[in-house]
């Protein structure tokens, strides 16, 4: 959307109409880095004044995205030169609300390159750099294609229609999203409806299907790049000398490749969110429980058997055939172990699995710092009492059993 936008931006006769959109971008761009920098300086203090405040956000990009489909619309049916420029400022401004509202969780990522515990040069860091990057980088490109592209189109009709698709697409997917924002700024119940269907069900569905309206965008771009390859085989006119054939032939080949290159850059964000998602988020196998001894209602477990930083997985069923399950795991730094539930006081008993070096949680897929397992807090494994002493870990099955129910 940003790239057809900048291509409309361009259409306009004005030099200074033309570089309006990449100057509302940087706008954009450094409004996300105050944002950040707001939220880093008091992270406790205005933590639950910007989630506020971004759901106010949320509310105005999906009245903005509404307005711009409207002066987009009249300005496509009503050939007049004003409502061209207020169809244009109303896009310019959706540019900069939505990238203030999107910067500074594209920048958070930076933050999680190096986890607690490791080095800032190892390998892991470096790969999760490597993929930020890249990430941005296959953003950009599809942003340069898809203007580049749309630039191709000279008829308005053509590029309106496109640009008016775009963006209602966009209004349509933070429209859902306002829907969310509204409820839990306690404007709406869950159980208010709209149009027939309940604000329950609006945000029931947008958490099924997170990635429908990047597809819809990208289903767009298909379709736009089809059409100017197929308009844009041969030169439709005829010309005065062969130096302008060729120019035309040439520009007529340019339009083709960057069509190609806006092929190329939606498969490859549809391999990323799809493909490579998958496998980034997918659990393992089930962690078996490991055999240990019991005697006189005392669990002991060798530390020999789980000191290899790995997560170990033990279960026990009380007498009332509740299957208690839980974790032991070595901590990375010094030779202290985490115990604790395989279960949690915000997930229940979703459990835990580990992926490379990580323990995750199966329901939130919030990554667990090992060196804060057997502390209360967050989606921690819930901890208990137990015992280090002669090279084992001892555990009480009394303690067990006292979190039985946990496990219904």
């Amino acid at each position: 959307m940003l790239g057809i936008i900048y291509s409309f931006a361009h259409s306009f006769e004005n030099n200074k109409l033309k570089k309006s959109a990449l100057i509302f971008t940087i706008l954009g761009i450094i409004a996300g880095f105050v944002m950040l920098g707001v939220r880093l300086y008091n992270p406790k203090g205005m933590n639950l004044i910007l989630m506020a405040f971004n759901r106010k956000l949320v509310v105005t990009i999906a009245g903005l995205a509404l307005l711009s489909v409207l002066c987009t619309l009249l300005a496509s049916l009503i050939k007049n030169k004003f409502l061209r420029l207020i169809n244009l400022l109303s896009l310019l401004v959706l540019v900069f609300i939505s990238l203030m509202y999107l910067v500074p969780p594209i920048l958070q990522y930076t933050r999680e390159f190096v986890y607690f515990g490791e080095s800032g040069i190892s390998t892991n860091s470096m790969l999760r750099a490597l993929g930020f990057t890249l990430g941005i980088i296959v953003c950009l490109l599809l942003t340069l294609s898809a203007y580049e592209v749309h630039r191709a189109l000279r008829n308005n009709n053509e590029g309106n229609i496109f640009l008016l698709a775009s963006v209602a697409i966009y209004a349509c997917e933070f429209s859902a999203a306002a829907v969310a924002a509204l409820q839990r700024l306690k404007v709406w119940r869950t159980s208010d409806s709209l149009f027939g269907v309940t604000v329950f069900d609006v945000m029931i569905w947008r958490g099924e299907n997170p990635n429908a309206f990047l597809f819809a965008q990208l289903v767009l771009a298909l379709i736009m790049l089809a059409f100017v390859i197929k308009t844009h085989s041969k030169p439709d006119r005829e010309f005065p000398n062969k130096a302008l054939l060729r120019k035309e032939k040439a520009r007529l080949r340019d339009c083709r490749r960057w069509s190609w290159s806006l092929a190329f850059c939606g498969a490859m964000a549809v391999f990323i969110v799809i493909v490579l998602h998958y496998y980034d988020t997918k659990p393992p196998a089930e962690i078996q429980p490991e055999p240990y001894e019991i005697s006189d209602g005392i669990i002991s477990i060798e530390l020999a058997k789980v000191s290899d930083g790995h997560l170990h997985k033990f279960s026990y069923v009380t007498p009332n055939k509740y299957d208690v399950r839980f974790l032991v795991v070595k901590k990375p730094a010094g030779a202290a172990y985490g115990v604790g539930l395989d279960a949690c006081d915000i997930c229940g008993i979703a459990g835990y699995y580990e992926r490379g070096e990580e323990v995750i949680c199966r329901r939130c897929d919030v990554v667990m710092n090992k060196n804060t397992i057997g502390f209360k807090g967050g989606c921690n494994p819930v901890p208990f009492d137990y015992e280090i002493r002669s090279g084992k870990i001892f555990i009480n099955v009394k303690v067990l059993e006292a979190e039985e129910k946990r496990f219904k």
